[in-house]
């Protein structure tokens, strides 16, 4: 088959979470684009030849009666950073691809905030290719349908851009999940460009014509080349992208430069990004070559959406911050449980940006409102890093109805960080105390393992050191309390959590180590190897090893908190122990995989991968992989690549376009 799926969802453009367009169609011009939370995004494409309109992009049927013909679709391709048709208009051949340009590696282009669609034409030197953005893209449906947009056009050099935005624009004027931004400014370039409305997009497809008038309400951009080959590039300008505990920030690109150089880099260079991005995939395809084509669909499954669930930018005094958005779990900011899991891919190619997710963690720690010794879960709801939002304790009197208020995504938080010591904000059932603490120490160490650069962790030892002992007195049998298995229900006792503590504690020694504190390190190694030891001891009496130290044979769970004892030769447990878990969880696994646990029938995509690094069998290795790529090419769902979904029926539960499968690419270290 020509087009046979691949994913369940395909990225078109993506660069944040704001700038997010996806197909969920195999066919490009079979439904209409969407956002990654599913809202629909009318965004048409058109060749003309021959005398006749074909659309390549877009649902086809809202054009039939101006003579539009759908063109064949013959092809269909993903690469890391590209998705890649070719079309039949005719006797004329179209050959695009759409090209989120966001190399690991490089924060500036990443920040970059264009992307654009790459064509050839053959079969018509004489042919019309055209690109249409409907108003729609400026701001939310499901907040306000009708909101009025104006825009215009500029030349710029050695082509046109049109752009458009909502009339009032207040930025920063939500927080929430399943939502984007209704503010900044949108911008398409091509060759001639153009601002125009319903009826003036009819006349153009029906006869050609581009005598606009723009009058009536249903406004679009539009973009029309006549080159044989090129691009038509789509820009978003945020103006003010987020909120950094009460200080503005820019995107990281447009700190330096405006919205228009952006277009214009990409229009005069798009050539040498190109090169730049075919580099790292020749490098990927080569470095997922030992596990096999599945895993490396896995890889440009998981590569565009983790890296465009962030927001890169600057705190003013130089240092980048990577913000994750926690698409479809609940919007937070800077989730440290979001961040944990996306690290192999960012541990691969740029540490720099897993410091960026952690810088906004332990500013937050430092502030007035946080009096507690282990480490926050979040630092607010994008785009705000207001503090720490999750598990307030609504019962505390002084701030129900208020503070605590339920939120539609219409509003915006309340700046926690500014509130005084001693509020008694949170409730402590509902806080990832162990799972914070020891997240961020493995971070910070996997960090320093891979980069050699002790300077970030030296600078916040004092809060490493509140949350290793933090872990020294509760890590072992942790109370029953938040984490990041606790789908099914809250646990006492979780053994899983238990292995991340003793990892965690290990992880820090190192970072004693590596500051000259020997005598510090070889504590605190003892204090981990004592409770690795217990752990395993206690193992020792199952055939396998049971979800919490109160279970027996009966029970299980992933133990992917094993994975980075191995990655960084931790030494502190044994590798039979890990095959032998590796054996269980191939026995019990359904169509797509292994259960996080036994209480029910779904998994999480990241830790499936995570559990895989633990063998070193390739046997077992490629089974574990079968089910996850079986996933997403057989899903019902038509979504982003959703992290938590069923083992029998392959249906997604909640969770889409998370930054979380950067864990994925945990084979590759």
């Amino acid at each position: 088959m020509a087009n046979k799926r691949i994913l369940p969802a395909y990225p078109l453009f993506v660069k944040d979470p704001n700038y997010s367009l996806w197909s969920v169609t195999e066919n490009l011009n079979g439904s209409n684009v969407q956002s990654w939370w599913g809202e629909e995004k009318k965004i048409y494409g058109f060749i003309k030849t021959k005398g006749k309109t074909y659309c390549f992009l877009g649902n086809c049927a809202d054009f039939e009666n101006c003579g539009v013909i759908p063109a064949k679709q013959v092809s269909l391709g993903v690469t890391a950073f590209t998705t890649d048709y070719e079309f039949q208009a005719g006797n004329t051949t179209l050959k695009i691809r759409f090209v989120s340009p966001l190399p690991p590696d490089e924060p500036e282009l990443i920040s970059l905030p264009v992307c654009y669609m790459e064509y050839e034409i053959t079969g018509d030197k004489d042919a019309e290719i055209s690109f249409f953005v409907n108003r729609g893209i400026a701001f939310n449906k499901s907040l306000e349908p009708n909101a009025e947009v104006r825009g215009a056009v500029m030349a710029q050099s050695g082509f046109e851009s049109a752009f458009l935005g909502r009339k009032r624009q207040m930025y920063l004027s939500n927080n929430g999940d399943l939502l984007g931004a209704d503010w900044g400014w949108w911008y398409l370039a091509g060759e001639e460009a153009f601002y125009l409305d319903g009826g003036d997009l009819a006349a153009y497809l029906a006869g050609g014509f581009k005598n606009f008038s723009a009058t009536g309400c249903e406004c679009y951009i539009g973009a029309v080349n006549k080159s044989q080959n090129g691009i038509i590039a789509l820009g978003y300008d945020d103006v003010v992208s987020i909120d950094y505990f009460g200080d503005f920030r820019k995107g990281l690109y447009l700190e330096k430069h405006t919205i228009c150089e952006a277009l214009e880099t990409v229009w005069k260079s798009y050539k040498t990004i190109d090169e730049r991005l075919f580099g790292i995939d020749c490098d990927l395809k080569e470095k997922a070559k030992p596990y096999g084509k599945g895993y490396l669909d896995i890889l440009y499954a998981s590569l565009r959406q983790s890296i465009s669930a962030h927001k890169l930018v600057s705190d003013g005094d130089g240092n980048i911050l990577f913000l994750s958005k926690e698409c479809g779990s609940n919007g937070c900011i800077a989730t440290v449980d979001v961040s944990y899991p996306s690290i192999p891919l960012y541990l691969l190619y740029n540490t720099e940006l897993v410091k960026g997710m952690m810088r906004p963690i332990v500013k937050f720690a430092r502030m007035p409102v946080w009096t507690y010794g282990f480490a926050p879960h979040d630092a607010g709801t994008y785009p705000n890093c207001c503090g720490n939002v999750y598990g307030f304790n609504s019962a505390r009197g002084k701030y129900t109805g208020t503070l605590f208020k339920p939120r539609d995504g219409g509003e915006t938080w309340y700046p926690v960080y500014s509130l005084p010591p001693n509020e008694e904000l949170y409730d402590m059932k509902y806080q990832m105390s162990v799972e914070e603490c020891a997240n961020l120490l493995i971070m910070w160490y996997a960090c320093y393992a891979k980069d050699n650069d002790i300077s970030f962790f030296a600078e916040n030892a004092d809060l490493a050191e509140k949350w290793v002992e933090y872990l020294v007195k509760y890590g072992l049998k942790p109370e029953e309390q938040l984490c990041t298995d606790d789908f099914a229900g809250h646990l006492k006792n979780n053994l899983n959590l238990a292995i991340k503590a003793t990892v965690g504690i290990a992880c820090y020694s190192e970072l004693m180590k590596a500051t000259g504190k020997i005598q510090r390190s070889k504590d605190f190694r003892q204090t981990a190897e004592s409770f690795a030891g217990e752990i395993v001891k206690f193992s020792e009496k199952f055939s396998h090893m049971p979800i919490t130290w109160d279970e027996g044979d009966d029970t299980f769970s992933l133990k992917y908190n094993f994975a980075f004892d191995k990655i960084l030769r931790l030494g502190l447990f044994p590798q039979e122990l890990m095959e032998n878990e590796t054996d269980y969880y191939l026995k019990v696994a359904g169509k797509y995989g292994t259960p996080l646990d036994n209480r029910e029938k779904y998994t999480k995509s990241d830790w499936l991968t995570w559990v895989t690094a633990l063998t070193d069998d390739g046997e077992k290795k490629s089974k574990m992989i079968s089910y996850l790529d079986r996933f997403l090419k057989e899903s019902p769902d038509r979504v982003p690549f959703s992290d938590w979904y069923y083992t029998d029926g392959g249906k997604h539960e909640q969770f889409i376009a998370r930054s979380v499968q950067g864990g994925c690419f945990i084979l590759l270290l």
